[in-house]
């Protein structure tokens, strides 16, 4: 998520039109040719050993249909890597290494099957040239390597203002978007983020709802729990890739949405005062904008390969303390994570900057975020 969106924001502020083609393959786990895996593995290098290993693990492997608790006889093929199985992630990213250098007229964004070309062009006459261009080698990828590509599931978005036609391939017509879901993340035409804060504010305050239903019994440390994995994990996850881009009034929107559910920890009312700070601190958890905080100085850290430099000249207190001089703040280019990282990497304290143990590094920067 944060190539993509920076591959975005690099094409416009080169003054070209951007969008993203995201095609959808049907059941790509289960169709994937195992030849196909197995000469990406020899292309990258692989020994005979991990070879005989992977193919021994592909074949035999056997399939079936399943309705309403009635299988059908089961078969095996060359072709499936599993759904859910522990190696699948890693299978299809071997069988998909090809697609990825298909063509240099995109930058693709690929993980197991979920994956997306970032297009642009001088126009949006060149633009929408390229769009079909690269759908239609796309699509030779897909038949080649077995897999069906499902129409319905693709998605194409312009940003800012690129004017997209109607992309027809394979009989079916896939139309411009003004918004889409891609792992997990919904995506806006102008990269504004909205729809993605709404969107898990509503799952927060379900989640809210839910605690203070199924946990009406429980203790309260018990419905802790369920509070971190129900709707603490919410804005966490991929929260690198939206949190830092949030306006004040986003976050508090996000705040109020979590603080729903810490007041369902207490069974206070839903609506009227509260002392949510005192409450978040006894049960030692953190706001939306410490999570924030935490997120950021986090990678920052592990990030400090890019922010050790050699200095020339006096050693200030700046420097003492590695810190770095910030970068153009104007523009775009302000809204780049490597500039937003660099003011954190200032706030680290020394000793954390130095520190190897990511172990270690994580609970010093948990304690300087939450203060616990």
């Amino acid at each position: 998520m944060l190539q993509l969106i920076k591959k975005i924001k690099i094409h416009k502020s080169q003054g070209r039109k951007v969008a993203l083609l995201a095609l959808d393959c049907s059941a790509a786990f289960d169709v994937l040719s195992h030849s196909l895996i197995l000469r990406s593995l020899e292309t990258i290098g692989a020994g005979p050993l991990m070879i005989a290993w992977i193919t021994n693990y592909l074949t035999g492997c056997q399939q079936f249909v399943d309705v309403s608790g009635v299988h059908s006889d089961p078969w095996s093929d060359d072709v499936g890597v599993g759904q859910g199985k522990r190696l699948s992630a890693d299978l299809f990213n071997l069988g998909s290494l090809s697609n990825a250098l298909w063509t240099v007229l995109s930058d693709l964004i690929l993980y197991a099957d979920d994956g997306g070309d970032i297009i642009s062009g001088a126009s949006d006459f060149e633009l929408n040239n390229n769009i079909r261009s690269i759908a239609l080698l796309r699509s030779s990828w897909f038949n080649l390597a077995g897999l069906s590509l499902n129409a319905a599931k693709s998605e194409l978005i312009g940003f800012f203002g690129a004017q997209l036609e109607p992309l027809t391939i394979e009989g079916h017509t896939i139309h411009p978007s003004s918004s889409i879901k891609f792992l997990g993340l919904k995506i806006q035409h102008d990269l504004k983020f909205n729809e993605h804060v709404d969107d898990i504010s509503n799952k927060m305050r379900s989640a809210a709802g839910r605690l203070r239903s199924e946990g009406r019994h429980l203790l309260i440390c018990d419905r802790r729990t369920l509070f971190n994995g129900w709707i603490r994990s919410i804005p966490m996850c991929n929260g690198l890739a939206f949190l830092p881009h949030l306006c004040e009034a986003q976050l508090q929107k996000l705040n109020a949405a979590y603080n729903s559910g810490i007041r369902s920890i207490y069974g206070l009312p839903r609506k009227g005062y509260a002392p949510i700070s005192e409450l978040c601190a006894r049960l030692k958890l953190p706001t939306i904008h410490q999570i924030k905080d935490y997120i950021l100085l986090h990678e920052a850290w592990k990030r400090r390969s890019s922010f050790y430099t050699q200095f020339e000249g006096a050693t200030t207190r700046g420097r003492a303390k590695l810190n770095v001089p910030l970068p153009n703040q104007k523009g775009v280019f302000g809204s780049f994570l490597s500039n937003i990282l660099s003011h954190h990497w200032n706030n680290l304290p020394l000793e954390v900057k130095l520190e190897q143990s990511p172990v270690k590094a994580k609970n010093a920067i948990r304690k300087l975020a939450f203060g616990f």
